[in-house]
């Protein structure tokens, strides 16, 4: 991390408030990831990725790291199912392309990674990249179809630091769906932006929800095809906002389809996702948007698709075997034990959020880490 100070003090801006430890990152560390995903929610399986990084040097969870935590993991439960899945970051723009591509044939051969995740509007210096430039993108997703990783994620949209705005948006990845038909494409956040707010489509739109919705139009991509997005951060900060929230869902429903749409938390960094789970489970888009704009109604099976089994089906699991096995293995059989923890104020409350929680507070936490980080 002494390589990347930048990222250190956009993690640090989201640690709890209440964080004194020596070494302020333990209130994020595996216990805590743990605790949270499996004790203090109803998640049963999670998918751990990391932020903008360019290799074990300036990594906060280094991809030999992740899989220790996957290992970890996979010690508590019973039945030979996985609780976690993993992805490995890449930055083909940060030095040499071929680097990049022995590094992801590493991963494959000591993972194998979930699916390879970048970051185009990212660099140290904050110089970005195309997935479909052909001296870096091109070679990167052609490579990863060789290993046979065949789900490619891409941030797009919720701006970091060192981002280069004119390749944050989504069009190269939607784009990559044509020329690589046999793979999977994932557009994290859904390419939503929090200065942008969230209506009816609008496809003159040049941030936001909309950018995503016109890439697919614009690529003829067709209802339930390769273009999948999840929803980490974007719907834990619409949550509080229904009526961007039923548009933000409803035009994404409708456009990929009700199998491409995918739950994501961002859990580590705002704490227990069960809050977020309670709000989904309670939400529905009204009759009035439903006629006006053609959204769907949320029904069980729409909700449960996004919940887990859209997801279930991109990565192989299998959601029913996978159940079973993980219903008797020791987290399971303590999740009450913690609740009664949580009950006595022996360990955190799940209902503690993390880092920023308003529209004002993210904006302010993007545009400017709070934390200066000093080398020791």
């Amino acid at each position: 991390m002494q390589n990347s100070p930048e990222t250190v003090g956009l993690v640090l801006g989201m640690l709890p408030p209440g964080c004194t430890d020596s070494a302020q990152l333990d209130c994020v560390d595996r216990a805590a990831y743990l605790h949270d995903l499996f004790l203090a929610s109803d998640t049963t399986v999670a998918m751990l990725t990391d932020v903008p990084n360019s290799g074990p040097s300036n990594a906060p969870i280094p991809f030999a790291s992740a899989l220790d935590t996957q290992q970890i993991t996979g010690s508590l439960v019973r039945g030979g199912a996985s609780r976690l899945l993993v992805e490995n970051v890449i930055a083909p723009n940060v030095g040499p392309i071929q680097s990049t591509l022995d590094e992801m044939s590493n991963a494959v051969e000591s993972g194998p990674p979930a699916a390879f995740k970048v970051y185009t509007a990212w660099s140290p210096d904050g110089q970005g990249f195309s997935l479909t430039d052909p001296t870096i993108g091109l070679p990167t997703v052609q490579h990863a179809q060789d290993l046979g990783v065949k789900v490619f994620v891409a941030h797009k949209g919720l701006p970091l630091v060192n981002f280069e705005p004119s390749f944050n948006h989504p069009d190269d990845i939607v784009a990559l769906s044509r020329m690589f038909p046999e793979m999977n494409f994932v557009v994290y956040h859904a390419a939503w932006d929090p200065s942008h707010v969230e209506g009816p489509y609008d496809p003159s739109a040049t941030v936001g929800i909309d950018t995503l919705l016109a890439a697919l139009d614009r690529h003829d991509v067709p209802v339930n095809s390769n273009v999948w997005a999840d929803l980490g951060t974007t719907w834990r900060q619409l949550l509080t906002q229904p009526d961007q929230a039923a548009h933000a869902l409803g035009k994404l429903l409708n456009r990929l389809g009700q199998q491409r749409v995918m739950w994501g938390t961002d859990a580590i960094w705002y704490g227990s996702p069960q809050a977020q789970i309670m709000a989904l489970r309670a939400f529905q888009i009204t009759a009035q948007f439903q006629d006006m704009f053609k959204y769907p109604e949320l029904t069980s099976e729409v909700k449960a698709g996004i919940f887990g089994l859209n997801a279930a089906k991109l990565f192989g699991v299998d959601p029913v075997a996978t159940r079973c096995a993980l219903t008797m293995d020791p987290l399971s059989a303590h999740i009450d034990e913690a609740s009664d923890l949580r009950r006595v104020g022996a360990i955190p409350t799940a209902w503690s959020p993390h880092g920023p929680t308003t529209r004002r507070q993210v904006l302010s936490w993007l545009a400017s880490p709070t934390t200066t980080w000093t080398p020791t």
